[in-house]
C-alpha cells in the first residue's frame, strides 16, 4: 500500500545449500516483479467535505460571473437568454443551498446526532402511546388468532 518494502535474501556459496539458495532467488524475483500503487489515505468524511466545498467554490464562481456560463443557442433572442440565465443562477443557487446544509449535517458532532436521534425517538414513543389511548377509548376488533 502506501509504503515501500526492502526484501534481504540470504544466499549460500555452499553447492549443498544449491536448491535452497535457488528457491530464495527465485522468491526474490517473484517478489521484485510485485507493483504497488500508493493512494492518499484520507477519511471519507472528510474527503466529501472537501469535494462539497470544491464544488461549492465552482458553483460561487459560476453564479458570481466568474466563469463563463453557457448562453444558449445563437438564434436565441435576448430575453430567452435572460431567462435561461436566471435559471441556471436559480439552479446554482439550489445547489449551493443543498451542500451546505449537507455540510452542516455532516459536520454535526456525534453528542448532537445522539441528541436528535434521542428526541425522535421520543415523538415516536409519544405517537404509539396516543394511539394505545385511542385504542382504548374507542371499539375495535382484535384478531387473536393469526391463522
Amino acid at each position: 500500500g502506501n509504503s515501500k518494502t526492502i526484501m534481504i535474501a540470504a544466499l549460500s556459496p555452499a553447492d549443498i545449500n544449491y536448491d535452497e539458495t535457488l528457491g530464495t532467488l527465485r522468491y526474490a524475483d517473484r517478489a521484485k516483479q510485485i507493483k504497488n500503487k500508493a493512494v492518499v489515505n484520507e477519511n471519507p468524511m472528510d474527503k466529501l467535505i472537501r469535494e462539497l466545498k470544491e464544488e461549492n467554490d465552482k458553483l460561487k464562481k459560476a453564479l458570481g460571473g466568474e466563469m463563463p456560463v453557457a448562453t444558449g443557442a445563437p438564434g436565441m433572442s435576448d430575453e430567452d437568454k435572460a431567462a435561461l440565465r436566471k435559471q441556471m443562477e436559480e439552479e446554482i443557487r439550489a445547489q449551493l443551498e443543498a451542500n451546505a446544509s449537507a455540510m452542516a449535517d455532516m459536520q454535526m458532532s456525534d453528542v448532537d446526532r445522539t441528541a436528535l436521534a434521542q428526541q425522535q425517538f421520543n415523538e415516536d414513543q409519544l405517537k404509539l402511546l396516543e394511539k394505545e389511548k385511542e385504542k382504548e377509548s374507542s371499539p375495535h376488533i382484535t384478531n387473536l388468532n393469526e391463522d
